[in-house]
């Protein structure tokens, strides 16, 4: 028996356990992951570390009361002690009436889904890859402090079945390789920058291509371009947010027109569906179904069957994201639990060539701390980057905050790149933004 047929044996017994034991409808949820990791700094292995997680979820529904419990262990006398202490507890619960299954109009019904490479990748050749990383800067470059290369793989099996039918799995492999590199600034000073790169298959990161190299080069030009950055005054500044780091001002949206925000009212987007909340320059789509990009899926943790939806269009807020359970608390349709792969069409150029639109401004290359307030949308984040002078990106800067309201924000995208990255599942561009509010010298 190999491992896919474990899991799935050890969920039919779950499943079958908790009915047989009291429970009116059950749902069971089976992850494991086998993943791998190596990193070396310089010319010397660090690490290698191989791991094997599995975890079982068993969500138990019994007179209208709901309760879940979990474990790593597969042991049927086990599960079963499990099941019957946990039962136990859910009937001392009051009634929760918005627990439930998926209806059957909404649960994936498909085959299973797999995204997934077929053969395992020896030991050195992940090394090889490694050290042909660090190699192609270490020693070449006087300013280098240091360079550390990461290598991490795995292979995920999910399985979840329920009492009403559902029964949906996948199987995917991920690989991704990532360098940091560590410069000689100006005085007392060490500007550090990375590169990543990412993918469902074993080429994305570089083996069989042999293009790994190619991450800590582009990690050293990006470390020493910020050696010596200078001060700046404070004030309104056109801001361009690199494609690297976008996401980071989309985070607080998502969030706020989650369920679990806009349940509790810890949202500045709450009542807000269906209005206008963004430039017209901003349309988002969830595209889950879009086969081999990072954050493709054919189902949600629930078994709900994801869709391409229009989450933003044109700056109106077109829907919310609503499991089962958030959607009956506030009277709505559910529609997923989370978002999938996010893109922002409809964009021209990259972080260079809306550079060249602007006079002066800042160039957004990083987020330093900083925060959101969920319910306002008020943020303040610490940023590092460039200035632009004249249409070029020129003097390195640090040591300034970025300040103002998340509604504002987005009303005041200008322009939007097209130069996404592929290796996330939030897949923004560089946006260009009118005058935001910079606190500096």
């Amino acid at each position: 028996m190999n491992e896919k047929e474990r899991i799935e044996q050890t969920c039919v017994y779950a499943l079958e356990t908790a009915l047989k034991k009291g429970a009116d409808q059950a749902r069971v949820s089976a992850v494991r992951d086998v993943s791998d990791s190596l990193s070396v700094r310089n010319d010397s292995l660090e690490k290698i570390q191989f791991a094997v997680e599995s975890s079982l979820m068993i969500q138990l529904f019994t007179k209208g009361r709901y309760g879940s419990c979990s474990t790593n262990r597969t042991d049927p006398a086990e599960i079963d002690k499990l099941i019957e202490q946990t039962l136990a507890s859910v009937r001392l619960l009051a009634p929760d009436p918005c627990r439930m299954l998926v209806p059957a109009s909404l649960r994936y019904n498909g085959p299973p889904s797999r995204m997934a490479h077929d053969q395992e990748i020896d030991t050195n050749t992940k090394k090889s890859l490694l050290f042909d990383c660090t190699a192609a800067v270490y020693g070449k470059e006087p300013s280098l402090i240091s360079v550390t290369a990461d290598y991490v793989d795995y292979r995920r099996h999910i399985l979840i079945t329920d009492s009403s039918g559902l029964n949906c799995s996948s199987e995917e492999t991920w690989y991704s390789l990532s360098a940091e590199c560590a410069v000689k600034g100006g005085g007392d000073t060490r500007p550090s920058d990375w590169e990543y790169s990412a993918g469902f298959f074993p080429d994305a990161v570089g083996i069989g291509s042999g293009n790994s190299s190619d991450c800590a080069r582009r990690a050293l030009k990006r470390a020493l371009a910020k050696r010596n950055p200078c001060k700046v005054n404070s004030g309104k500044y056109p801001a361009i947010v690199e494609n690297r780091v976008a996401s980071t001002l989309l985070g607080p949206v998502i969030q706020a027109i989650s369920g679990s925000s806009l349940h509790q009212e810890d949202s500045f987007l709450l009542g807000m569906l269906g209005q206008i909340v963004a430039s017209q320059l901003l349309t988002l789509i969830d595209d889950p179904l879009s086969k081999g990009e990072p954050g493709y899926r054919l189902f949600d943790p629930e078994g709900m069957a994801t869709a391409r939806r229009t989450v933003i269009e044109k700056g109106r807020l077109n829907t919310y994201f609503l499991n089962t359970y958030y959607a009956n608390k506030l009277e709505m349709k559910p529609t997923i639990s989370s978002p999938s792969l996010l893109t922002l069409p409809g964009g021209k150029g990259n972080a260079v060539s809306l550079a060249g639109s602007l006079k002066n401004g800042i160039f957004v290359t990083g987020f330093n701390g900083g925060n959101c307030n969920p319910a306002t949308g008020d943020f303040s984040y610490g940023i590092e980057g460039f200035l632009v002078e004249n249409g070029q990106i020129t003097k390195p800067v640090n040591e300034m905050v970025m300040t103002g309201n998340m509604l504002d924000l987005w009303q005041k995208l200008l322009a939007t790149g097209d130069d996404a990255l592929k290796t996330t599942a939030w897949q923004i561009p560089s946006l260009l933004f009118d005058k935001l509010e910079f606190a500096g010298l």
